[in-house]
């Protein structure tokens, strides 16, 4: 048993000293954490629709966020956010023209592999799920400029996601360009006469900007140990000269 601890020491010390500088969280080997907001657009239809004659085209709408990178290593990292994103999709029937829209909350999680190409030292893929639940009615609006609440779509939806994208690390932060693919798989839109299922289909591209939360913390963490030290020694004039407190 001891022999077995012996080994099981020194086989995790050497993992630990190899990896050491792959790993950050509160600035000690271990992870890191980087969080920021996101913005942009998303061209989104439906995958299929049962009226005949019915042409369905891709609805632009926007996507409004804050994103999360949780590093295991600096290649493996998890990837979640929070986005206000408008879906939904255009069609055209006969001489009638219309927009569906839908305003969601979307979470997806995602694992993210990031590596170098083409002289670029950090592009990434990532993939995984997502989960997306309606906010109030949908809305219809014809080219006219009429509006009329849509309550067929379904509350709730989910489906795939598969991205790609690069990134560009400054002194404060990382901006990152991503670009993804949603697959939903859910019958999102349900009406009595439809034979067929109605999924989503979007393709996203957004801007991020990530702070780097460790080093925020330790900035902090410093400027209050300083802020500390200078009180419990006195104020200091220029040159760090102590300056004398007069009553």
């Amino acid at each position: 048993m001891k022999k077995l601890l012996v080994i099981l020491t020194i086989l995790a010390t050497n993992f630990y000293t190899a990896n050491a500088q792959l790993f950050k969280v509160f600035g000690h080997d271990v992870g890191f954490i980087y969080v920021g907001p996101k913005v942009g657009m998303n061209f989104s239809k439906f995958s299929q629709w049962s009226y005949t004659g019915y042409d369905v085209k891709n609805r632009i709408g926007y996507q409004l966020g804050v994103v999360g990178d949780f590093g295991f290593t600096n290649r493996f990292s998890f990837q979640t956010e929070l986005n206000f994103i408008s879906k939904g999709s255009k069609g055209i029937y006969g001489t009638v023209e219309e927009t569906k829209r839908m305003p969601a909350i979307q979470i997806p999680l995602l694992a993210k592999y990031t590596f170098s190409l083409l002289g670029l030292k950090r592009v990434y893929a990532n993939g995984g799920v997502y989960s997306t639940t309606r906010i109030g009615s949908g809305k219809v609006i014809y080219k006219d400029g009429a509006v009329y609440d849509d309550y067929h779509w379904t509350r709730f939806d989910w489906g795939f996601s598969v991205g790609c994208g690069a990134e560009y690390p400054t002194k404060d932060g990382i901006w990152g360009l991503d670009l993804r693919y949603d697959l939903g798989m859910v019958d999102i839109y349900r009406q009595m006469d439809e034979n067929t299922k109605s999924r989503f289909r979007s393709f996203q591209f957004a801007l991020t900007y990530k702070f780097d939360m460790v080093d925020l913390y330790f900035k902090l963490r410093k400027k209050n140990n300083d802020e500390g030290g200078d009180r419990e020694t006195g104020n200091k004039g220029p040159k760090g000269l102590k300056v004398e407190q007069r009553n």
